[in-house]
This record gives C-alpha cells, structure tokens and sequence, in this order.
C-alpha cells in the first residue's frame, strides 16, 4: 500500500482522476481509476493498494514492490507464495522474470480477484493458482513449502495485525523450503525489542531490511543463516532489478542488517 499523494509529490499538477470501476463487497469499496498513464486500484480512502503502468503492464510502479522482488535474487526461486493480490503488480512482474515459477496466490476478497483480472492484467497459467481465502486459514492448512513467501496483507487503511505476529512468522517458516525467504511489506521498522523485532531475530536465521522512500520497510527473513556478506546481497538484489530495465541501485544499496 502507498499513499496517492506520495507519487506526485513536488507537482503542483494533480492528474485527472477516471473512474474505471467501483464495486462494494462486505469489507468495503473497491475502486479502479486511471491517472494519465496509469491505473491505480483503491480499497476507499486515498491509499494506492496497487499501480500499473498501462503502457507496460510488467513493470511495478511503487518501489516497495520492486524492494519485495529483491529477494528471488537471495535464493534459487522455483516457486513462491503471494499472501494479499491487490492489483497483482507481484504476480506480473513475478512472470515476467521467469514463467516457469509456480505461483500461489491468497487473496481474502473474491471481488478483488475478479477486478484485478478484469482492469490489471493479472496473468494466466498453469504455473499460477489463486485461491479466495484467509490468508491464517490458508498458512495453517497448506502442505506445500515455498522459496519465496511475500506478505502484503493491507485492507483499506491498516495492515492487517496478523501479519505482525509470533505464530504467523512460526507459520510462515514452517511453509519455507531450507534455503527460504520471507518478505514482508512492513510500515515501519520495527522498535529494537518489541514483539516483532525478538521473533524475527528468534525464529529466522537472518534477517534483513530496506527503507523505501516513500516511508514502508521490507523485512527480509531467511530460514538459515548463510555467509553471504551484506554487500554481496546488495550485488545480487542489483542484477535481479536490472532484469527489470530499471535503474534502481538507490534501492538495492539500501538493504542493510536488521538493527
């Protein structure tokens, strides 16, 4: 999630708002507007919950996506699950790098599927499954074990508390493979000593993070620790972004240990 108000910063010119859809379920409003040459899907309010760039739908827009994406360059990446859809800007760009990778994708909300399929090109496969389902029910009874887990589970204006908690990352780390990844889109870092930061240095073997600019923190935590210096993860993160066409070396070089 990212605030509207963050990507025109500095621009004394606001782009015209279109509405392109809206539709109302049981958690609220979900609307799909475009701004020149972008789409924009919001769960109400003014928070982006996801952008695309219409003229080339494979690139993600908000760099806390382009942080989270970081991680396949940590490990050999065969297969990964997405917790949260939003406009499936993960999904696309997850394809794009490689459509051989299998794809799991939890969502909670049936319309939110239904208008990313409709409004963001959400890419179809048989490497790719989506599931409508709570993303704790789903972690709980799921058999499968994944490289990569990302986590981006917002509603409209809060994260969900979930995703902050001992027994998710317990959950999260029983579903990694041994040399697995957990990315999570946090909305600060976490305080030295609270909840959060003890079970992440508890339960992972290391754990790494990146301030974005716009004000959100990626936490990256491994199942075992590797020896792997930070510099070299920096390296690694660069060539992975490079894929993406992209000068984005300001976001690599902010990987640093967690405090």
């Amino acid at each position: 999630m990212a605030l509207l108000g963050d990507f025109f910063k500095g621009s004394s010119l606001r782009p015209t708002e279109i509405i392109v859809l809206k539709v109302t379920d049981e958690y609220g409003d979900i609307i799909v507007a475009d701004y020149d040459d972008y789409r924009v899907l919001r769960f109400e309010g003014i928070n982006e919950q996801s952008k695309m760039l219409k003229s080339n739908v494979k690139l993600p827009v908000h760099n806390y996506i382009k942080s989270m994406l970081m991680a396949v360059a940590f490990t050999i990446t065969d297969n990964v699950l997405v917790l949260g859809l939003g406009g499936g800007a993960l999904v696309r760009t997850l394809n794009f790098l490689d459509k051989e990778i299998e794809i799991d994708v939890v969502e909670l909300r049936k319309d939110v599927l239904s208008v990313a399929r409709k409004c963001f090109s959400l890419p179809v496969s048989e490497n790719i499954s989506y599931h409508i389902e709570d993303a704790k029910r789903h972690l709980k009874k799921s058999i499968k074990h994944y490289d990569v887990i990302f986590s981006d589970l917002y509603s409209a204006f809060y994260m969900d508390p979930f995703q902050e908690t001992e027994s998710f990352l317990i959950t999260c780390r029983e579903r990694m493979n041994y040399n697995g990844w957990l990315v999570i889109n946090y909305h600060e870092i976490p305080r030295r000593e609270s909840p959060l930061h003890r079970s992440l240095i508890k339960i992972f073997g290391e754990v790494l993070f990146c301030r974005v600019p716009s004000g959100n923190v990626i936490i990256f935590a491994a199942k075992i620790k590797s020896d792997f210096p930070i510099a070299e993860r920096r390296i690694q993160a660069e060539r992975l972004l490079d894929k993406l066409g992209m000068d984005l070396y300001f976001l690599s070089k902010n990987i640093a240990p967690f405090p």
